[in-house]
């Protein structure tokens, strides 16, 4: 399986036989000037380090957040690391094909997209029950959504991208991720 990854986009931490997969439409644009990135081969079975990269902004801290409540909605007893070994974040950038690539080689059950053009880029379509977090200082509502496609994949498009973690309240958002559908029951 991990020779099959050979191709493996960078800045994308993640284990090759990821169960949930982040997606976004392009890297990171932050980096500690003192610590600069290290991209490493994707994992099998155990936690990629640059799930741990201390950036700046508190990025990775927000994904590792998200990771683990979207793996303990079906694994509740699971801890961050078993959540981070079966996880992977991976940005399309200039590669149209890159999610159909992901979803062949690490054959995700569930997939969330960061941001609206990476899921309008996607080509998916779901049954989508639509999710509303306010914004705690404006009055402004992000919306976001969770649903399935017609081959069984759970899909969500997230109200707010994890580099907005200021913008939205943290239970606000640790009730969306919580919402997730699980197993085979419908979404709507």
């Amino acid at each position: 399986m991990l020779r099959r990854a050979e191709g493996w986009p960078n800045h994308s931490p993640g284990a090759v036989n990821a169960w949930l997969l982040l997606f976004t439409r392009k890297p990171p644009s932050w980096e500690d000037p003192l610590l600069p990135w290290t991209d490493a081969s994707p994992t099998l079975g155990e936690p990629h380090p640059g799930f741990f990269y201390p950036d700046p902004t508190g990025f990775w801290a927000e994904v590792r957040h998200w990771i683990h409540e979207l793996v303990r909605v079906r694994e509740p007893g699971w801890s961050l690391a078993d959540a981070l070994s079966v996880a992977a974040l991976v940005h399309r950038g200039d590669d149209a094909e890159r999610l159909s690539w992901m979803r062949a080689l690490a054959q995700p059950r569930v997939i969330l997209f960061l941001d609206e053009p990476s899921w309008s880029t996607s080509g998916l379509t779901a049954r989508q029950v639509a999710h509303r977090i306010k914004d705690p200082f404006r009055p402004q509502v992000y919306e976001g959504f969770w649903g399935r496609t017609p081959d069984g994949i759970i899909v969500g498009k997230s109200p707010q991208h994890p580099s907005m973690h200021n913008l939205y309240d943290t239970s606000d958002m640790t009730g969306f991720l919580r919402s997730a559908p699980v197993g085979d029951e419908d979404v709507g």
